[in-house]
């Protein structure tokens, strides 16, 4: 071959090997392209699945953290802490303290100041329990109590108990219940007191001047309810929940009354030089309205064990008073409730020595049955009886004429003796068309008179009738105290 051919064909092979080098190369790049892109597929997808893991995580959190449900004790202190902080009528004192229980089904937080009056305390823990045992713990899942008390300047003690409930809704706690109750007492003494005892009888129509103006510039027309002017009038169903705070006070209304769609209580703050000349310079021992309807509870032949101390604590818890006609041989074995009745503004009556048919006596016999009692009851109590009721309802001429004092007798019959039944002894109260002025006969020696009087008291508030001693009520219908050797019985 001539070394131009070899030429030629070297030359040949040399481009055949750098085409196919070439070939190669391209191929291999291709692979090298097709292999990165796979795994920078393979990359993206992964960066996706953490980028998802991550937003998914992420948003876990965020509802774990954005529910205020609680699995822990821990949890549901911090948990009643904060409905504490945001739910409070007033700011609480230094001393006030919560006491918590946690239960996974049922949980408790209670907060409460220190008070330096053990009648007043010993109200408040049973109102507490009251609480505690009506409590829904069905639905809900927690009961948080808050009490705070305050000093009003005049002699009085005020007193909030707001207690409010939540229950589930999905992850969530949501507020289903919530009251507040408020009550003044007696600085002194830690007697329970009635609000025009505290304020002017003008209090009412200062609160209404005010609420008109704040409640349109503190709520719109659509937060307002279209009937929370009938809440907002000088009327006896209104404004008799209050705190007085000794700077404010402050108007409280339930949760659907003046506003709609809340479920919380409504407060209406009221500065007290908006209200000064409704409030007393002195708290008043009692306070009668005579234009207004009244009744006298009366309980015959104690002085008795439990059940009168049973009448006289329900009596006391509601600022409520009533005539007590003893027995003058059992006021030494049950001298504490005699003692205890005339403490909480009670009425101590005459009702003889030892419960004999007084017409069948001489003169001379019921002199020695009222005299002999009075003296017990002076001795015991350190009052003077100035009425008296005859065993049985039982007189003539001789008994009005010797007793030498004024004889009362009764206008409703509960027949509590007979029936033993709480409710209808009850229900011999509520069928009366026309409470005022009637005189209630009941005896306080009996659990099941103790009981009803444990419903008839509070309803006789809540009907707006006020209870007055039977002195009381002679004096308000007949203009006179009681006369010795008369007869009392229909004061309408």
């Amino acid at each position: 071959m001539s070394e131009d051919n070899r030429y030629i064909f070297d030359n040949d092979i040399d481009k055949r090997m750098e085409e196919a080098l070439n070939d190669e190369r391209e191929r291999l790049n291709a692979r090298e392209h097709a292999r990165r892109t796979k795994r920078n597929h393979r990359k993206m997808i992964l960066a996706g699945i953490v980028l998802l893991i991550a937003v998914f995580s992420v948003i876990g959190l965020v509802k774990a953290f954005s529910s205020n449900d609680y699995s822990s004790e821990e949890e549901f202190t911090a948990f009643a802490d904060k409905a504490l902080t945001e739910n409070q009528i007033c700011t609480p004192d230094s001393d006030a303290a919560t006491e918590y229980s946690y239960d996974k089904d049922f949980s408790t937080a209670i907060r409460t100041d220190t008070l330096k009056n053990d009648e007043i305390n010993g109200f408040r823990e049973r109102k507490i329990y009251s609480i505690l045992e009506s409590a829904d713990r069905e639905e809900a899942k927690n009961l948080i109590i808050d009490t705070e008390s305050f000093r009003t300047g005049n002699g009085a003690v005020s007193m909030y108990i707001h207690h409010y409930q939540y229950r589930k809704d999905g992850r969530n706690l949501v507020m289903c219940s919530s009251h507040a109750d408020t009550y003044l007492f007696k600085e002194d003494t830690g007697e329970i007191i009635e609000p025009l005892q505290v304020l002017n009888v003008n209090y009412k129509d200062k609160a209404e001047e005010y609420a008109s103006e704040y409640m349109t510039k503190t709520f719109n027309d659509r937060e307002r309810s279209e009937n929370y002017e009938d809440f907002i009038t000088s009327t006896d169903k209104n404004y008799n929940e209050f705190v007085m705070t000794g700077d404010d006070i402050i108007f409280l209304f339930d949760p659907g009354t003046v506003v709609t769609n809340e479920e919380n209580v409504i407060e209406m703050p009221m500065a007290y030089m908006l209200i000064d000349t409704a409030i007393r310079p002195e708290t008043l021992d009692r306070y009668i309205d005579s234009s207004k309807p009244m009744v006298a509870l009366t309980y015959d032949d104690g002085p008795g064990g439990d059940s009168e101390s049973r009448i006289l604590q329900c009596l006391s818890d509601n600022g409520s008073v009533a005539t007590f006609f003893y027995q003058g041989y059992r006021l030494s074995s049950f001298s504490e409730n005699a003692r205890k009745a005339v403490k909480v503004g009670c009425e101590i009556g005459n009702h003889s020595w030892d419960h004999p048919v007084m017409s069948k006596l001489s003169k001379k016999q019921i002199i020695s049955q009222i005299k002999k009692t009075n003296s017990k009851i002076e001795e015991i109590c350190g009052v003077e009886p100035v009425v008296a009721r005859p065993p049985y309802g039982d007189f003539n001429k001789n008994v009005l004429e010797s007793c030498g004092i004024a004889e009362v007798l009764w206008t409703v019959d509960t027949k509590d003796w007979d029936t033993r039944d709480a409710k209808m002894t009850f229900d011999a109260v509520k069928r009366q068309k026309n409470l005022d002025g009637k005189i209630i006969l009941m005896h306080s020696i009996y659990d099941e008179t103790a009981e009803a009087t444990e419903m008839i008291v509070p309803w006789l508030k809540e009907q707006g009738i006020q209870t007055v001693t039977v002195s009381e009520l002679i004096k308000y219908k007949t203009g006179t105290t009681p006369k010795p050797g008369k007869l009392y019985r229909k004061l309408q």
